[in-house]
């Protein structure tokens, strides 16, 4: 999706701006929190509660990760899948957005079908997930409430206070968000709680302490991201951070940037995304058009765009430049590039900032878990 709003940039700073239906839009909006949602709850069924399983007890098998409720959440995510596969026809990698707009024309039996997966969902988070109906979950403003339930977020948040991740896995408490979202109205950084605009065009790389850096100095494939030379951090945390929601804003008042409110951020945006995705496909009209073909040829086309997503880990920004209608260049910002980066002692990255000093390599661990980092896609 990043490279298609990349080259209908190039479009637009060719001379032409496309046409994007409302349909079109809401089809790509409706795949990517499908992508999100199935990511959320399988990053903390799958990765962060069996972490803290083994803080109680290291010995752990395997087996102990099999209860029923990982069965449940894993019927949840593939319930996720289908409503994206619906309109993207497969995943991962789904190639039905070009530029103009989408290549599927969903019937109505399509809608009922995507409704029927979402709703499965829904009643899972509702069950397992919060211990609450979604209405009510995303009416919370303070953080004591999600603990009035024996839900899963409740046990997640009462074994990360038992070790001490209330405290621990403190950043720079610098957010930024640059692509679009429902959850606030533009690009935007937040600097602590102060949230201003913010622009793709302040956003630079860097390849020091990288092996790519000519100083031999380099330790490592990543390269970093910065914003006007600052590490930020990207991903649902920074997102509801800067839409200001205010249960995220009170974990954040009583615990900063730390572990703990990271993954609660996680946990609670998928309730977002989930009433988000309902409103959409109750209004879809699918009696729009899909597509709209583009009037210019790209055979003698020259230019250059940027296109950026909020994907499930953060910012993904895909720069491109056409010369003759060919590829001259194309380069990729990962959000793991964002919160990882290649920092030093004296000026660590986002990730190195929040696990400096810590007690334990375990819980360095589960921090740098936290934070969903994507090393394959970061060095590719």
């Amino acid at each position: 999706m990043a490279a298609t709003l990349a080259i209908e940039s190039c479009y637009a700073n060719f001379g032409e701006s496309l046409h994007v239906s409302q349909k079109a839009k809401d089809i790509r909006e409706i795949t990517l929190n499908a992508e999100k949602i199935q990511n959320h709850i399988k990053w903390y069924y799958f990765s962060i509660l069996p972490e803290l399983q083994k803080f109680e007890n290291p010995k752990l098998t395997p087996h102990a990760f099999k209860d029923k409720v990982w069965f449940e959440a894993q019927k949840a995510i593939i319930e996720s899948l289908k409503l994206g596969a619906i309109f993207s026809g497969q995943w991962p990698h789904g190639s039905f957005v070009m530029s103009g707009g989408v290549t599927c024309d969903p019937l109505n039996s399509d809608i009922v079908g995507a409704k029927n997966c979402l709703n499965s969902v829904i009643t899972f988070c509702e069950t397992h997930l919060y211990g609450m109906e979604l209405a009510e979950f995303l009416s919370l403003d303070c953080a004591l409430q999600i603990m009035a339930n024996n839900a899963s977020l409740h046990h997640g948040v009462e074994r990360m206070m038992q070790n001490g991740f209330d405290s621990f896995g403190r950043s720079y408490d610098r957010f930024l968000a640059l692509g679009e979202s429902f959850l606030y109205e533009s690009a935007s950084k937040c600097f602590k709680t102060n949230v201003v605009m913010a622009d793709v065009r302040h956003a630079s790389e860097s390849l020091e302490n990288s092996f790519f850096d000519k100083s031999d100095q380099g330790y490592t494939y990543s390269k970093s991201a910065l914003y006007k030379k600052n590490y930020c951090e990207v991903g649902p945390l920074a997102r509801l951070m800067i839409a200001k929601d205010p249960l995220i804003r009170d974990m954040h008042r009583r615990f900063k940037d730390s572990t703990l409110t990271r993954v609660v951020a996680r946990v609670a945006e998928c309730a977002h995304l989930l009433r988000r995705t309902q409103q959409l496909l109750e209004s879809l009209n699918i009696k729009e058009a899909s597509y709209v073909k583009p009037k210019s040829s790209m055979n003698n086309f020259t230019s250059e765009g940027v296109g950026v997503v909020e994907a499930s880990r953060g910012s993904l920004i895909h720069k491109i430049i056409v010369t003759n209608g060919l590829i001259k260049e194309y380069d990729i910002i990962t959000p793991t590039v964002w919160n990882l980066g290649n920092g030093t002692i004296e000026n660590p990255s986002i990730t190195q900032k929040a696990i400096l000093g810590l007690p334990s390599i375990e819980k360095a661990d589960f921090i740098f878990k936290s934070f969903d980092v994507c090393s394959v896609c970061t060095t590719q």
